[in-house]
């Protein structure tokens, strides 16, 4: 049976306050819906095209900080769904420390969080990272290659399942180091399980996963706070747009190889 924390429950009231705000509807509907409608008929491209070519204009080829500087300065013109700045800089703490060779996002959107990990692990790492949409995925291929990081990050078409399956056929994976979660939430803990039967993870695995209340994943964060294979803590943050609260779990794998 799904047990919940206080905290959880305090932050699923305030989510579900906000729903029903003004502000809410405000955010979406002028914010975000329509502001990104108008600007996708004016223009006559899509959001992460001009976000794109936005980057291309104003960062430094070449320099990873400059192209994430890049993305998050857009991000202030219009909304993306780009890793926000706290949970940017608790990612970064979280990969130098864990100093990862082989790593493996769910998740890519655009490459903001791939280029963040793949700009703090040691030299000769490299990071595989899956977007289900094609013509998001090219934006994400191109940005790492004006990052240039071609070398270190690898971007998949397709679903993280499909991925999972041929990691260690077509890619040479035999264990991960690290594995970031931000693909659809309702896969989260089917994708986490695969993971678990391909016997990709190893002993110290650092799998971390965003959203956790902010839409949420309550299955997975169940399992992962529950199950004692992991060692899970939560980094409480706050959605800047919508004021509601959201976490981080970063767990630790303590299962056998």
């Amino acid at each position: 049976m799904m047990r919940w924390h206080l905290t959880d429950l305090k932050a699923m009231w305030s989510m579900l306050r906000n729903i029903g705000s003004l502000q809410f509807f405000y955010t979406i509907i002028f914010r975000l819906i329509l502001s990104m409608f108008w600007r996708t008929l004016w223009y006559w491209n899509f959001l992460e095209d001009r976000l794109l070519t936005y980057v291309k204009k104003t960062a430094v080829e070449g320099d990873p900080a400059s192209v994430l500087a890049a993305i998050r300065k857009y991000n202030d013109y219009e909304w993306t769904m780009a890793l926000q700045l706290e949970k940017k800089l608790k990612t970064e703490e979280v990969v130098k420390k864990a100093a990862p060779k082989i790593c493996f996002e769910m998740g890519c959107y655009v490459g903001l969080s791939a280029i963040t990990v793949a700009s703090h692990i040691p030299p000769g790492g490299r990071l595989i990272t899956v977007e289900y949409l094609p013509r998001i995925a090219d934006v994400a291929r191109e940005l790492v290659h004006f990052a240039g990081l071609d070398q270190v990050i690898t971007v998949i078409t397709g679903t993280a399942e499909d991925a999972i399956k041929v990691l260690r056929s077509e890619y040479h994976v035999d264990k991960l180091d690290f594995v970031f979660v931000d693909h659809c939430k309702w896969q989260y803990l089917p994708d986490l399980k695969l993971l678990e039967k391909e016997r990709l993870l190893r002993k110290g695995t650092v799998v971390m996963a965003d959203d956790m209340l902010w839409p949420g994943a309550p299955d997975y964060l169940e399992y992962v706070e529950n199950d004692p294979r992991y060692q899970t803590e939560r980094f409480n943050c706050t959605v800047p747009m919508f004021n509601v609260p959201d976490a981080l779990a970063i767990s630790v794998y303590t299962g056998d190889d």
